[in-house]
């Protein structure tokens, strides 16, 4: 009890004997009355601040239990160090209260010094995170200060600098003011060192480690990031990968202990804390128990589906090991087959019951709840300003009405995103806001995204490889007016080549899944050794075959300009040059003579069915998904044209992601001209590789086909030929660096080939290098930086090159 407590006890015990010693008719019977009220100590106290708290003023008789409870009250309000109340008795009946008290010091200012990694902002919102709020202009309270020190501590834990020290002062800036300064010794990041394991008999202490997965020692493959640094939220989650390993091995009873953790100075003599180099040494306490086999697998609670069988679902027999995951996976397909048939509240968990009298056997129950049926109810969109709902709706596979199905509904979301131009959100809620209607059994819901890559027009110039520099002007919209039909114009006039096009295409005509579309274009490729003018038109047709797939043709005609320099030998004029016949002699007079040149001319009219299957979830920017294309070109013949031919073609790409920053990507191609009739294969048409899309770290169109010396072929007329086959295979390992930049490791693979070298695969070009992407919102497709390495180079070929490109790669 506390002094001003104390001496109001015995005060209240002096009045009572005083007032029993008077008797009943005395004038002590009756209570005093208070004539004042007296502060001693307070600096800001008051009068009638006391008097509120005592719910006491003076003329008001005194009354004891009332001075009790303001005492308490005035304790409790933490104004104050001490408080005494003191009685004095003034005669007549009448008495005088002090209240004497002993003021707390208010703080007005908080600052902190020396925090350098976390700035003074960052602290005080972690702070606030943690419930405290940084104090100004209230009593000070060393309770209160202590609390802020030990979690400004644990706040330099969580973010790896366990080293750091945290210190206080107090400091006298005015009356009654104080000011407090927070003193932080960071120090370094202490990083994990060491992860050992007490108690594991049957995982040695490697193949314990290789299960956690955000948790990880520091060493050569794992320098930076956050695994080194240890957080009681990522150790929660290694936890729980630590028993389902156990469990996943049949020691269901397994039992994690709470890490050990020691922070041990590499340097304990050096002069500061950083260069004392602090590192983790973590020891996880495990009890490993004993292993289970599986006895019985059964499913208790299930109507709309035979319960006798579910069990096949589950890829498990009684007698062998018991396996955690290989039955959740079973409660998954489970769960999977509820909610496809709109049992969307559906759930299934396993209860372990140890069998009596059997050693070391656990029985599973399946425990199965159904609830209730649901159909999707309403469908909205959130973000489109541009395209059309309908644009977004026949996406879906799943109408209005019809029972929810949550593999359809999924699938028909990815649809969307994959369109290109309407990109889902990517927050912590995910793009799909379900709203669920228990009353009529619906499930209403809204897609929401932002657009992106609509009308574009452009007015600009730049360069690459394979056009040099180049001036252009385009129109390019791949949802013209919001109907997601594609429209583009553009011109583009270049050193190397010149381009000229209007095209058109609705993959949806009259709102079914009918493809049509058409185009006229003029081309112009002037590099060395190759020059092509081509003129041309295309109409298409198609039809949707399936969610992914679609069937279409094409009917093109092309009117071809092509010159080719002429190799074989002597100059221009020499009947031995390999020409079919002389070129006209040089002139007498002086001056530059032309070129030895060869002009080849021709017209083609094809048609092309083709079949198509995508699943990517973005034409530019892939990260998971498929592509398989297959066609076949019929040239002449019937049609009519200068060559009759037959060349079909298959593409296969695969994007498959390998975590949320990381890509495993592969592309195919393999093709080959059949001519008829006696027709030959046009030179001009003949396979190129080299370049950003096909074989890079060679120069576009540079590939031909060469003997394992290095030999071209030639044409009778001295022409290099391109091949009437080819091949081409890539593989690249992407990193999403930040949201507009991938950093792309590649290799490629391929080579084109003459008729009578057939396919010779042990002949092929080999590059690799690295790329770097950058998507841009005013382009569709990504600006892309190449360095490639011809890793089997001719000897006249340079073993490096360097391609600057706007486009995808496959």
């Amino acid at each position: 009890m506390r002094p001003g407590a104390r001496l109001l006890s015995a005060w209240c015990l002096i009045l009572a004997a005083t007032a029993f010693a008077q008797g009943p008719g005395s004038s002590g019977s009756r209570a005093p009355v208070v004539r004042d009220i007296v502060v001693e100590g307070g600096k800001t106290l008051t009068v009638d601040t006391v008097s509120y708290y005592l719910d006491l003023y003076p003329g008001d008789p005194l009354d004891m239990d009332a001075i009790s409870e303001g005492f308490h009250r005035l304790w409790d309000s933490g104004l104050f160090e001490d408080v005494r109340i003191e009685i004095e008795d003034v005669g007549d009946n009448e008495v005088v209260l002090h209240v004497v008290v002993e003021e707390r010091p208010f703080i007005s200012t908080v600052e902190f010094e020396g925090n350098k990694k976390l700035n003074t902002s960052t602290l005080k919102d972690k702070l606030d995170e943690h419930g405290i709020e940084v104090p100004r202009n209230v009593p000070l309270r060393a309770s209160q200060l202590a609390r802020i020190q030990s979690t400004l501590k644990e706040i330099y834990d969580a973010d790896g600098y366990r080293s750091a020290e945290v210190t206080y002062k107090v400091e006298e800036v005015g009356p009654n003011k104080r000011k407090v300064v927070f003193s932080i010794n960071e120090g370094g990041k202490v990083k994990i060192e060491e992860i050992a394991f007490a108690g594991n008999e049957v995982f040695p202490d490697g193949k314990l480690r290789h299960q956690l997965k955000k948790t990880k020692e520091t060493g050569l493959f794992q320098l930076f990031g956050k695994k080194t640094i240890f957080s009681e939220e990522s150790w929660e989650e290694d936890r729980e990968n630590l028993r389902k390993f156990y469990m996943n091995n049949g020691y269901k009873d397994v039992k994690i202990g709470q890490p050990q953790l020691a922070v041990v100075a590499e340097h304990p003599k050096a002069e500061t804390l950083k260069a004392k180099k602090f590192r983790l040494h973590i020891t996880v306490p495990v009890e490993e128990g004993e292993p289970y086999d599986l006895g019985t697998l059964t499913v208790s609670g299930a109507t709309v589906f035979r319960a006798e069988a579910m069990p096949t679902i589950f890829e498990v027999k009684p007698g062998e090991r018991y396996n955690y995951k290989a039955i959740e996976d079973g409660i998954e397909k489970v769960q999977d087959m509820y909610h496809n048939t709109g049992y969307m509240y559906a759930y299934a968990n396993q209860v372990l019951t140890n069998r009596e009298g059997a050693d070391h056997v656990v029985d599973v129950t399946i425990e199965v709840f159904e609830g209730d049926q649901f159909r999707l109810g309403r469908l909205e969109f959130e973000g489109n300003t541009h395209t059309k709902d309908k644009v977004l709706r026949r996406q879906f596979m799943l109408p209005e009405g019809t029972i929810m199905n949550m593999a359809r509904f999924k699938s028909s979301v990815f649809k969307v995103n994959a369109l290109g131009y309407f990109k889902l959100d990517e927050g912590e809620d995910g793009p799909v806001d379900f709203d669920f209607d228990d009353e009529n059994k619906k499930v209403n819901a809204v897609i929401k995204g932002q657009e992106v890559g609509r009308n574009d027009i452009q007015f600009g110039a730049g360069y690459s490889e394979l056009d040099g520099f180049f001036a252009q002007t385009q129109f390019n919209t791949r949802n013209f007016l919001g109907r997601g039909s594609t429209l583009g114009l553009s011109l583009q006039l270049g050193r190397r080549a010149d381009y000229y096009s209007l095209s058109y295409q609705d993959p949806y005509f009259l709102d079914r899944r009918i493809l049509v579309g058409a185009s006229i274009f003029k081309t112009s490729i002037d590099i060395p050794g190759f020059l092509r003018e081509t003129t041309g038109a295309s109409l298409t047709g198609g039809l949707g075959i399936g969610y992914f797939s679609s069937f279409s043709t094409q009917i093109a005609y092309e009117d071809v300009y092509s010159e080719y320099p002429i190799s074989l030998s002597g100059g221009v004029g020499d009947p031995t040059g390999g020409h079919r016949r002389p070129v006209e002699p040089p002139p007498v007079e002086g001056g530059s003579r032309p070129s030895a040149v060869y002009v080849y001319k021709g017209t083609t009219t094809s048609i092309t069915p083709s079949y198509s299957f995508d699943s990517r979830d973005d034409p530019f920017d892939a990260n998971r998904g498929k592509r398989l294309s297959a066609r076949l070109r019929l040239a002449g013949g019937p049609l009519g044209g200068t060559f009759d031919y037959v060349r079909p073609e298959v593409n296969f790409t695969l994007f498959k992601p390998l975590g949320k920053r990381v890509t495993f990507a592969v592309n195919t191609e393999v093709g080959e001209f059949f001519p008829y009739s006696g027709s030959e294969v046009p030179l001009y048409e003949r396979y190129r590789l080299g370049g950003d899309r096909s074989l890079r770290g060679i120069p576009y169109y540079s590939v031909l086909p060469r003997t394992a010396d290095g030999a071209y072929f030639y044409a009778d007329n001295g022409v290099q030929l391109g091949g009437d086959r080819y091949w081409l295979g890539n593989v690249e390992l992407q990193f999403r660096v930040g949201p507009p930049v991938k950093v792309v490791l590649f290799t490629d693979l391929g080579n084109t080939y003459v008729e009578q070298q057939g396919w010779d695969l042990a002949l092929y070009r080999h590059t690799a290098g690295i790329e770097f992407r950058v998507f841009l919102p005013i382009f569709q497709a990504p600006i892309r930086f190449i360095y490639g390495i011809n890793l089997d180079p001719f000897p006249d070929e340079d073993r490096t090159d360097f391609q600057f490109s706007i486009g995808s790669t496959f």
